[in-house]
């Protein structure tokens, strides 16, 4: 990933590339890809509208534009985009597999389904489509892929991605079905795959967390400066699984409030204030964490919010739901004070056996190794109970078996917390038509069920190392 330094110059480079040819689209595409990396999405998106004047006869520039959109959070423009590629090259399996994504974000999910297949059928080795197109839906013994799933492996599959993604497809097929060995067979394989191709030390993360519990203390809390005011976001944090996009789509169902989805943007506005510090530079986790107890929380706060901009500025409230903002709690509250926090809790083996099967595009590296997760999730209860203890109160906790249990109840609860009128939309998140691109994508689209709460048990004898390693921690289970 380029740094912000490197990010200006490769735009003044395509700025001096645009002097020579100014209508140049590919030259336009690269300035917009710039523009975005920055956070300047309203310039972005103002070029973007330039771009896609002079789109129309490229099935290759119409899907990237397509890209384009999407990357601004434009799904609904994304999808438009890439229909028309694929209208222009209906044999490119490139474009039929970009409108799948587009269409499954929409929850145009049998659309989406007729996308992969297409897509499947013109280029068979795109493993990530097979994976993908068995997400779409809850399969059953009549009508599911695992057949075909089963050839695929039994001829061979050369790249550990592709093999990796039919074992996560195979997983949540046979589990579909009730055939739960043979899912989580499939499971074990293709998360062994995955983990060996990881740089990864769960040490660092422990360590990490430990540090932020020591710096971040009472005294911390007494000697920062105050922080930004403005009750605008509300952030759903969490570990991955645990119901925090359901959340999302229950409170951003309200008319006051807009789902920005998992923005990273506090962090590095996080970032930028660190090197505001006149420091030696951090060389580490250690002393970087030790550095963000000494910036400006004003203008920590003040950033963040100005750098959601255009994206969150019409309605009252916004919701930032990256659930790794766990890991910042006591540096929101103190950057902005009025900020809400909702925290979303799941039983132990179940977020965890959830997290396990999830293959991740990039995210949660410890997911993939049960012990590793296990002392993660550790990690975390420790620093989610150390910032309850710093800050009584200032955090709510949701149950994800609560909520599924009492909706309405739960969901008036969060909205008081919320300070936000009580809206009957709320009990229809599954109509909300916003896009979503999370691993809850299809879920989502459906009103609330309770088969997912007490899974794990299907595979109690295989994940018993993680409930002793809990038990052990003293949990009870």
């Amino acid at each position: 990933m380029l740094a912000v330094g490197q990010k200006d110059k490769a735009l003044a480079c395509i700025q001096q590339a645009l002097l020579i040819e100014s209508r140049n689209p590919a030259f336009l595409a690269q300035k917009v890809y710039c523009l975005l990396a920055l956070h300047r999405n309203s310039e972005a998106n103002n070029l973007t509208q330039d771009l896609a004047t002079l789109c129309d006869h490229s099935a290759a520039l119409q899907d990237t534009l397509g890209n384009l959109y999407s990357l601004n959070k434009k799904q609904q423009l994304a999808q438009e985009a890439f229909t028309k590629a694929v209208a222009l090259e209906p044999n490119n399996p490139h474009f039929s597999f970009n409108l799948a994504l587009a269409h499954q974000s929409m929850g145009d999910l049998a659309e989406a389904e007729q996308a992969f297949n297409r897509s499947i059928t013109l280029r068979p080795d795109d493993y990530e489509a097979w994976l993908h197109r068995s997400r779409l839906r809850k399969q059953n013994p009549d009508k599911n892929h695992i057949p075909e799933l089963e050839s695929l492996v039994a001829s061979g599959i050369s790249s550990p991605k592709g093999d990796v993604a039919v074992r996560y497809a195979l997983a949540k097929e046979y589990e579909d079905i009730g055939k739960h060995s043979e899912s989580f067979g499939h499971l074990c394989t293709g998360a062994r795959i995955r983990r060996s191709h990881i740089e990864y030390s769960i040490k660092s993360d422990k360590n990490a967390m430990d540090t932020i519990i020591q710096q971040f203390s009472a005294d911390f809390l007494q000697r920062t400066t105050k922080g930004y005011h403005s009750d605008e976001p509300i952030f759903i944090v969490g570990l991955p699984r645990t119901g925090t996009t359901l959340v999302e789509r229950i409170i951003s169902s309200h008319s006051s409030v807009y789902a920005a989805g998992e923005l990273d943007n506090f962090s590095n506005q996080l970032s930028q204030q660190v090197s505001t510090l006149k420091l030696q530079k951090p060389t580490d986790r250690s002393q970087f964490i030790s550095a963000t107890t000494q910036v400006d929380y004003n203008a920590l706060g003040k950033a963040y919010v100005e750098s959601t901009r255009p994206q969150t500025g019409h309605t009252h409230r916004f919701i930032d739901k990256l659930p790794l903002n766990f890991l910042y709690c006591g540096l929101i509250l103190r950057a902005l004070p009025q900020a809400k926090i909702i925290h979303l809790t799941r039983h132990p083996m179940d977020v965890c056996y959830a997290i396990f099967k999830t293959l991740f595009q990039k995210a949660y590296p410890y997911s993939y190794d049960l012990q590793e997760l296990g002392q993660y999730y550790l990690s975390y209860r420790k620093l989610m109970t150390h910032w309850h203890k710093l800050m009584p109160e200032r955090i709510f906790d949701v149950s994800y078996e609560q909520l599924i249990q009492d909706q309405e109840g739960i969901s008036r609860k969060m909205l008081d917390y919320c300070d936000l009128i009580w809206e009957a939309d709320c009990l229809d998140f599954h109509n909300n038509t916003a896009p979503s691109t999370t691993a809850s994508l299809a879920q989502i689209r459906r009103p609330l069920y309770s088969t997912s709460v007490g899974l794990w048990r299907n595979h109690q004898k295989q994940l018993q190392p993680l409930q002793d390693m809990f038990e052990n921690a003293g949990m009870s289970l």
